[in-house]
């Protein structure tokens, strides 16, 4: 099948000791990757990783954590030696830290940094479908709209529910965002994992649905755990999305369990193209002959 006629795809991935020999083995390099920016690591590590992900191959997406940066210093520190390893497109957040590290207390104000440095980068922001374990409805529509002129696309947090996708994607409109959505959804991962991370990632309502039906894709696997497979999620979110200008791709989070992600790209290969191509969107390569 001609790569041309796949959905997109893009996998996020922690920025571990092992990625630079893991992920090639599962996904292809020309392929699109995010790598967050966790507190205990820190924006050196993700751009460290993203930098070494460039040089192999991968269209690069690192996350920068506006409460982990210690000022414009390091900021500039970090985007140069991005712009120098060719990566061109970034992913910002607010981050997990309880207390800045600098000054930027929220991912507006290191958008405007960010701008204020280089007009080149492409900027993805958050959305939330479900909304925020932290934040009312009404901030999250005004950080938003606040932060949509200066961005490229909208990455959601993890959801379980296509009904509460689409209807995000409505909402945006109504409020006069065009940007490209990437749908967040999860890989293949262990319902233990799934439902210890539901509430903190503000997830709890189309996670607990997902449960009462089954999990929706729950498949016993031969590790004795439960996990989770999104075949179907995916299934219905493109039945519901496909052909919608708003929707770039999939936004897989993989948790690094990187080796139970080819029954997923398997059926997303089965799926018909995505509307239009966003900034750092990529077709889902063919699998490596060595997996």
């Amino acid at each position: 099948m001609s790569t041309e006629a796949v959905a997109r795809i893009r996998l996020e991935v922690f920025p571990s000791a092992d990625l630079l020999t893991q992920l090639p083995a599962a996904f292809d390099i020309t392929g699109s990757v995010s790598v967050t920016c966790l507190p205990h690591h820190g924006p050196a590590r993700t751009v460290a990783a993203s930098v070494n992900l460039a040089s192999l191959g991968y269209h690069t997406v690192p996350h920068l954590a506006a409460r982990s940066i210690t000022g414009e210093a390091e900021l500039h520190s970090l985007l140069l030696q991005l712009q120098e390893a060719g990566v061109s497109e970034l992913f910002l957040v607010a981050g997990d830290r309880r207390t800045p590290a600098g000054p930027y207390s929220w991912s507006g104000e290191l958008l405007e940094a960010v701008n204020a440095y280089s007009p080149d980068f492409s900027i993805g922001i958050a959305g939330y479908p479900e909304g925020h374990p932290q934040l009312s409805r009404e901030q999250l529509s005004s950080s938003l709209l606040t932060k949509a002129p200066l961005a490229s696309s909208v990455v959601t947090q993890m959801c379980f529910s296509a009904e509460a996708i689409t209807r995000y994607l409505r909402s945006i409109r109504e409020a006069g965002i065009e940007l490209p959505v990437w749908v967040g959804v999860p890989g293949p991962v262990s319902i233990r994992k799934l439902v210890s991370l539901g509430a903190r990632l503000g997830v709890g309502r189309s996670l607990k649905l997902a449960r009462g039906t089954g999990m929706a894709g729950a498949l016993w696997r031969g590790d004795d755990f439960l996990s989770y497979d999104s075949g179907r999620l995916i299934r219905e979110v493109h039945q519901e999305l496909a052909g919608d200008p708003l929707f770039a791709g999939f936004h897989v989070y993989t948790f690094n369990d990187l080796g139970r992600m080819r029954g997923l790209l398997d059926d997303l290969r089965t799926l018909q193209p995505t509307a239009a191509l966003a900034p750092g969107s990529t077709s889902i390569p063919l699998f490596p002959a060595k997996i």
